[in-house]
């Protein structure tokens, strides 16, 4: 539930428990009440529309959310996490689809990780000097890394048109031997039918962490090595490695350009996310350049998003709109859809006091 305090100064309790103090208010407000009204958070409740729903991720154009009740499950007492490498995109969705079946409601994420921003996270840890024995076996082409325990190939490259892909998948649940039984199914399925070329599982918590390290060290890694143009947008779970490949297509072709060549001649185009629904982060970099330029900012901006809309997908999956992505609106939702919108931004926000200029594109807005 949400406390929403609106523009005119209401206060709105959405399935959100009022204080002592808070309920005398309302029946001195609302003095026809024979006793205050009754408002505390429900798992389910379904009297009259889910107002709540028309905050969450509004940005604060519609009110200002005060306070938040939210479900604090306990922590699970069996986690179980593996790093699985795949040849290919065919063989990472079929270890989606292996997931589903033999993982089940335990399946707590599956991360999708390319082999370019590993290479960027390895020359991190290196920097540092943080040596990740995990993250080099990982790197290894799969037939020297069965064979040689002790990394001595570790330099070894492997080619652009052979790269592979890597999933961090985890397991959360409340039985141990039930769960580990389900991961060493898992893991079976997988390799009886070759559909990983290696995998390594987490002996204890300390593993589990140095895998979550990997996947977290993606995004400063990636900063490191040069200025970043991000974008974090939701694809078609069959077509997210293509967009990142065409992409970098794209941009590469457009390098001809004069105006442009000199600045997009070195460019590496990473994507990693939450695969399983879709979520890709998919990031250009210029190594080397740490300053971002406005001009090929656009450029990739337009290359990127164009690709996901080709796919149907979203420009925005988790990180909202603001200013700079609101004008493509009108390229993604449908006009009846844009007035709706627009009609409720006038209701709740008649003089556009509420974050002016954000969210919506500029021809629906009444700011």
């Amino acid at each position: 539930g949400l406390e929403v305090v609106l523009p005119d100064g209401r206060v709105m309790h959405l399935n959100m428990e009022m204080n002592d103090e808070q309920q005398q208010d309302e029946a001195i407000t609302t003095p026809q009440l024979v006793q205050p009204c009754s408002s505390t958070s429900h798992r389910k409740d379904n009297t009259g529309y889910d107002l709540k729903h028309l905050f969450i991720g509004a940005e604060g154009t519609l009110g200002i959310v005060t306070k938040v009740a939210i479900a604090c499950p306990a922590l699970p007492t069996s986690r179980n996490a593996t790093l699985l490498v795949c040849d290919s995109y065919e063989h990472v969705l079929r270890v989606l689809q292996t997931a589903k079946e033999e993982l089940g409601e335990i399946m707590s994420a599956i991360e999708l990780m390319d082999y370019k921003i590993l290479q960027l996270v390895q020359q991190a840890f290196d920097s540092s000097g943080n040596d990740s024995r995990l993250l080099r076996d990982m790197m290894l082409p799969s037939s020297s890394s069965s064979s040689s325990p002790e990394y001595s190939n570790a330099d070894q490259q492997i080619d652009d048109f052979s790269q592979p892909l890597y999933l961090l998948v985890e397991t959360q649940g409340s039985n141990s031997d039930h769960d580990t039984s389900k991961i060493d199914s898992f893991l079976t399925r997988l390799y009886d039918n070759e559909i990983i070329s290696n995998g390594f599982l987490a002996q204890d918590t300390k593993q589990i962490m140095e895998m979550w390290k990997i996947r977290e060290s993606c995004n400063p890694s990636a900063a490191q090595a040069g200025c970043v143009y991000k974008f974090d947008v939701s694809i078609p779970i069959e077509d997210y490695v293509d967009v990142a490949k065409d992409v970098e297509k794209k941009l590469m072709a457009s390098s001809s350009s004069p105006a442009t060549i000199a600045k997009q001649s070195h460019m590496t185009v990473v994507v990693w996310g939450h695969i399983a629904d879709g979520n890709a982060h998919i990031n250009i970099i210029t190594p080397g350049k740490y300053e971002k330029d406005d001009v090929l900012s656009k450029h990739i901006e337009t290359t990127v998003y164009d690709a996901v809309l080709e796919r149907r997908g979203s420009i925005s999956a988790e990180h909202g709109l603001g200013q700079s992505k609101n004008e493509y609106l009108g390229q993604i939702k449908e006009k009846s859809v844009l007035d709706v919108m627009s009609g409720m931004k006038a209701l709740f926000d008649p003089h556009g006091i509420m974050n002016p200029g954000k969210y919506l594109p500029s021809s629906n807005r009444h700011d």
